[in-house]
């Protein structure tokens, strides 16, 4: 988890507490918006935040956590050591079961090809976070039944979770801003505020360009997204 964020210091302790209470909700809340779970190395505040829920002992906070992706090989290995130390099989089980999760490779070519054409990594976090969302759904062009049951499998979730589509549940995945799903999960990935004066300027500033960066932006989001803001594409492709 060496390249995430870390857990803003006013929030670490709301999400510790949501660990160590069993708070499923809050802690579901909390990654579906995205936040980050990492907490600052610092032994004497927190230990990892996986380590924490496995001391706690709450499964599904566990569960919730491992599904949330990016935890390293040592992290995992420590979370296994501590979960037979306190003589938790169950726990232990279900570590061992993500820690064996297959490469991205064995997915089908087809649902890799469904995956890149949404605009999402072949990465666990990246494909969770898609699902939580809505930025991958049932409106998703190519992906069905099919695709879905194949990528639940390979995430160890569950295939019969509904997926979100843009009018699913309380709260809106992205912004109500006349941009695409498409758009602003790519604007997400790029760390860039979905408002027209960022865009413009991550535009103007090369850090939008279709084919480079970020991963999978390509010409069709990108005459969207500048249309959006209002930018002429021609004029930056002048500029390279």
């Amino acid at each position: 988890m060496a390249n995430r964020p870390l857990v803003p210091p006013e929030d670490l302790e709301n999400l510790l507490d949501s660990i160590q209470k069993g708070k499923l909700r809050a802690l579901q809340d909390w990654l579906r918006t995205g936040k980050p779970i990492r907490s600052p190395d610092d032994p004497k505040r927190a230990a990892n935040l996986l380590r924490t829920a496995v001391t706690t002992g709450f499964h599904s906070i566990v569960a919730e956590l491992l599904h949330a992706g990016g935890w390293s090989v040592t992290e995992l290995a420590d979370a296994l050591d501590l979960a037979r130390t306190r003589n938790r099989d169950d726990i232990a089980d279900l570590i061992q079961h993500y820690s064996s999760q297959p490469p991205a490779e064995e997915l089908s070519r087809r649902a890799r090809n469904c995956l890149a054409a949404a605009g999402v990594p072949l990465d666990k976090q990246a494909i969770l976070h898609a699902l939580r969302t809505g930025a991958l759904s049932s409106r998703t062009a190519l992906y069905g039944k099919k695709n879905h049951n194949e990528v639940c499998a390979w995430l160890g979730i569950s295939s019969f979770s509904p997926i979100l589509t843009s009018g699913a549940g309380d709260c809106a995945p992205f912004p109500d801003n006349g941009l695409s799903y498409r758009a602003n999960g790519v604007l997400r990935r790029a760390g860039i505020t979905p408002e027209k004066s960022a865009v413009r300027q991550a535009l103007q500033s090369r850090a939008l360009v279709p084919g480079k960066r970020p991963y999978n932006y390509g010409d069709q989001t990108h005459a969207e997204l500048c249309r959006w803001a209002g930018v002429d594409p021609a004029a930056l492709r002048r500029k390279r």
